[in-house]
């Protein structure tokens, strides 16, 4: 039976390692980042940039001048790699297994093509509990990647830019936990996922 599947989360809950495992397994793999990099590509190489972390340069944090417009870009390029996914699915001849990999602002998608995503894949949320916030902050400032903030980041009077971004990060993950639940077929733990023993064959049974 052809499976199609898509994973869902922050980025750094393990969609991208899990992503690559059942590459291995024969799965076809589209992966979101790599594809708005792509579509960015002509634009990164004029500011000597490539990766995705450079794109996450490209983007800037919720306070640098250039924000507004590239998360806007961003997203637009989002919906189209969606899209592109999806036509790739109804229209070709050859029935394989799927994954696709969703960056963490997929959920700011046009609401036709998540309800979309409902209908062709099995969404699997990977979960961000409370507890691992604090380490997913730190995450993100080691690694960063791009970032849709919404309306979620807030500067308060005298607060300045880091600290507001330490704040609300927090209330960004709670805002997404809510809505990627909302948006799931399946919910897998977070300390599971990260857990050595927990095999793909294990996996693949969780999913079933």
């Amino acid at each position: 039976m052809i499976m199609i599947i898509s994973f869902i989360g922050m980025s750094g809950s393990g969609k991208s390692y899990w992503s690559k495992q059942l590459q291995k397994r024969g799965y076809k793999w589209f992966c979101c980042d790599d594809l708005i990099e792509q579509k960015l590509s002509e634009e990164l190489n004029k500011l000597g940039y490539s990766g995705i972390n450079d794109v996450a340069k490209w983007m800037g944090q919720p306070f640098d001048p250039q924000y507004k417009t590239a998360s806007k870009k961003y997203l637009q390029l989002e919906n189209e790699v969606i899209e592109e996914i999806f036509a790739f699915i109804e229209n070709s001849s050859v029935k394989e297994d799927i994954i696709i990999d969703t960056t963490g602002s997929v959920i700011y998608a046009q609401k036709e093509l998540l309800q979309t995503l409902t209908r062709l894949a099995k969404v699997i949320y990977f979960e961000t509990p409370d507890s691992v916030k604090e380490e997913m902050y730190k995450l993100y400032l080691k690694d960063p990647k791009p970032v849709l903030w919404g309306s979620v980041f807030k500067k308060t009077k005298d607060e300045d830019a880091m600290k507001t971004l330490a704040r609300c990060y927090p209330k960004l993950l709670s805002y997404r936990s809510n809505k990627y639940e909302k948006l799931a077929h399946i919910k897998l733990d977070y300390h599971t996922l990260c857990n050595p023993e927990f095999t793909v064959d294990l996996f693949l049974q969780a999913i079933q």
